[in-house]
């Protein structure tokens, strides 16, 4: 049986280095990638094809929610272990609808992460103490009204429109953000628009004000 292949996302070298140090001892775990925000990832899993991607939330130009749900949508079969610092229920249950394989916050030991893999290479789950108390909440909340409570007008965003909103929240310009994704100008002025009239917006301090309430970007 060949090593498991794990990709780290996070903005952070020092978590990065922390990942590597403890999973180094694992002759069966194989560091195949690193990247430090969510367009990486999403290139790095195209060009990996890693079994399990360590993934941060809050990262620049693409956060590792919506980078979840991209890869997730690319590839269902890879697992994905969200490792963050936020415990809140409204990330934790977006990310367990887009099909994550964990969640594991960062003040715990680094011996969770490590049973957290052990738990997603054998094909199964694991989810901190705090982030199954969430889902368990959830699921009962599910079963008594037989529908979600929680969408919002974020929620119908589409994939494209979430990465113009983190670009244009984060004070880039159309011509900056157009770069990055790759895509014309007027595309971009397109989205704008879009994401104003969806969101209720009157400016982009409006986005602002919602990235960082939404914790999609950091003050």
């Amino acid at each position: 049986m060949g090593k498991t292949k794990i990709l780290i996302v996070d903005d952070h070298r020092v978590v990065i280095e922390g990942i590597k140090s403890a999973l180094s001892v694992y002759p069966d775990l194989e560091i195949v990638g690193e990247a430090l925000n969510g367009h990486q990832a999403i290139k790095k899993v195209k060009s990996l094809s890693p079994d399990i991607v360590i993934m941060d939330i809050s990262m620049p130009d693409l956060n590792g929610i919506d980078a979840t749900l991209q890869i997730k949508k690319m590839e269902p079969n890879i697992k994905i272990i969200i490792f963050t610092m936020y415990s809140n229920r409204e990330y934790i249950i977006d990310l367990y609808k887009a099909g994550i394989s964990s969640y594991i916050l960062k003040k715990e030991p680094m011996s969770e992460l490590v049973n957290a893999i052990k738990a997603v290479e054998s094909g199964g789950t694991f989810f901190s103490g705090v982030a199954s108390e969430v889902l368990f909440n959830y699921v009962k909340e599910l079963d008594e009204a037989k529908e979600p409570k929680l969408t919002d007008e974020f929620e119908t965003l589409s994939l494209r429109e979430r990465e113009v909103f983190q670009g244009l929240a984060e004070g880039k310009s159309v011509k900056e953000i157009a770069e990055i994704l790759g895509i014309s100008r007027k595309t971009v002025e397109t989205h704008k628009y879009n994401i104003m009239e969806k969101l209720h917006a009157q400016n982009v301090t409006d986005l602002t004000k919602l990235a960082i309430r939404k914790g999609i970007i950091q003050i």
